[in-house]
């Protein structure tokens, strides 16, 4: 049974650990880049700063995974606390923002805290959107004061747009009598999450472990510079740009789901395609000459979800290993993100990076030295797969069609679900579907992502 992957991101290359595991030869991938690791690519710059394509930290749903990383890298990973905090109204507050906003100056904390009071009564159905689902559950002052803009930043979209079945660990909800006694108690409650505690490579970025992955599956088993062009299902083949066709009995895809449509030529597909939203994010990367300010040095990312700034993110990356600069004593860095719509153009370079700057100058957030600062570019053309409120009817109406005909369209953006877009969610999904077309198990992580975010599976 021939098994072609299209792609060596973390899907692509889940499927292909597991066809190793199993003993199955007769597979390969192919990847359009010159490296592995799709969206979770690392990156060194002529200057000697290693950059990942976003902010990527290794924490797992699985035992599985857990396994596979000490295989990957044993002893490679350095343990971090996450210390994430919102920047907003000049001021720092605590992440989760729904049990910390005791930070804010007093008028917006009164709101935050009226609007939890008087949130309307939960009801036995589901909220229809995102925002009643954050009104619902945090109330009004919280909404306006984090919740809506810092959602309508990231997205791209504003929260009414969005359902809400994608939660599930993404997002706290909010207890109000917990509210109560942090403020009471001037107590900072920050231990919310799957990513409470995390893991990052000791070198090389996030790319290291696909690099090692990689290099255990098979350099014979991954042709890199290959990229897929079209998709015949009728004879089972792929053509590659080069004009060489591989054909297949089972394809395994991580491509873009509207791509794969239509690479495929399956035009009944491209209605329901064409309602599939996603975002972009352009990175971008500052090295600084200075060891990193006392103001960041207590962080591991921070939210910003005022518009004064165009970025919704920033992060310290050189906290997250010292090999991130090229002189740990002397050097810092970091990385600050920027969402645009699919279907928009990006910002120019050279002005996004000014705006950048001057953000984080005007902010108050990082003063920059007299030197002049090291700059690199990053950008993701498909970032964040958005869960509309139509993206589940688009999805049953593609994903059943193309398994009918032996492929398997898996990952962040060939699966479209963000709730299962994390790394460990990512590789798993490429093991279970092998798990699927070899051994016919059925696979967990996509049909039932609240299942797989409920614990440690």
């Amino acid at each position: 049974m021939k098994i072609l992957i299209i792609g060596a991101g973390p899907t692509g290359l889940g499927a292909a650990w597991r066809l190793k595991e199993l003993a199955h030869s007769d597979f390969l991938v192919i990847e359009r880049n010159p490296f592995v690791g799709g969206l979770a690519a690392s990156f060194v710059d002529s200057a000697g700063f290693t950059w990942d394509f976003a902010v990527h930290v290794a924490h797992s749903h699985y035992r599985y995974i857990d396994r596979l990383m000490q295989s990957v890298l044993p002893d490679g990973f350095l343990t971090h606390e996450r210390r994430s905090w919102v920047y907003t109204q000049k001021t720092f507050v605590p992440f989760p923002f729904q049990y910390n906003f005791r930070y804010l100056p007093e008028k917006a904390r009164q709101e935050c805290l009226d609007g939890l009071v008087s949130r309307p009564p939960l009801t036995s159905n589901e909220p229809s959107n995102f925002e009643e689902w954050i009104l619902a559950t945090a109330g009004s002052g919280i909404a306006k004061h984090f919740m809506v803009p810092y959602n309508t930043k990231l997205w791209t979209v504003p929260p009414a747009a969005m359902n809400c079945r994608w939660l599930g660990d993404r997002v706290p909800e909010t207890n109000l009598e917990r509210v109560r006694r942090n403020i009471r108690h001037e107590r900072d409650d920050v231990s919310w999450g799957p990513n409470h505690v995390f893991h990052f490579p000791r070198t090389g970025g996030t790319g290291s472990i696909w690099h090692s992955m990689a290099r255990q599956i098979g350099p014979e088993r991954i042709r890199l510079s290959a990229e897929a062009v079209a998709v015949d299902p009728a004879s089972r083949s792929v053509r590659l740009s080069s004009g060489e066709i591989l054909p297949y009995d089972h394809l395994i895809s991580t491509l873009p789901l509207d791509r794969l449509v239509r690479m495929a030529g399956l035009d009944e597909l491209a209605a329901p395609a064409s309602r599939l939203q996603f975002s972009r994010v352009q990175v971008v990367c500052i090295g600084l000459p200075v060891p990193i300010p006392a103001l960041m040095k207590d962080k591991t990312w921070i939210y910003c979800p005022d518009p004064e700034s165009i970025y919704y993110r920033i992060t310290p990356f050189s906290i997250f290993s010292p090999a991130h600069t090229p002189d740990a004593e002397h050097c810092c860095s970091f990385m600050c993100e920027v969402a645009t719509p699919g279907q928009a153009p990006q910002h120019p370079e050279e002005k996004l990076a000014q705006r950048v700057l001057n953000d984080l100058d005007q902010s108050g957030l990082l003063k920059l030295p007299s030197a002049k600062p090291h700059v690199f570019h990053l950008s993701s053309d498909y970032a964040y797969p958005i869960p509309t409120l139509d993206r589940d009817s688009a999805l049953a109406a593609i994903l059943p069609r193309f398994e009918g005909i032996n492929i398997w369209s898996r990952g962040r953006f060939g699966a479209w679900k963000y709730e299962v877009g994390n790394m460990d969610h990512s590789i798993m999904q490429g093991v279970e579907v092998v798990n699927r077309i070899l051994r016919g198990e059925p696979e967990s992580t996509l049909p039932d992502p609240a299942q797989v975010n409920s614990g440690k599976q």
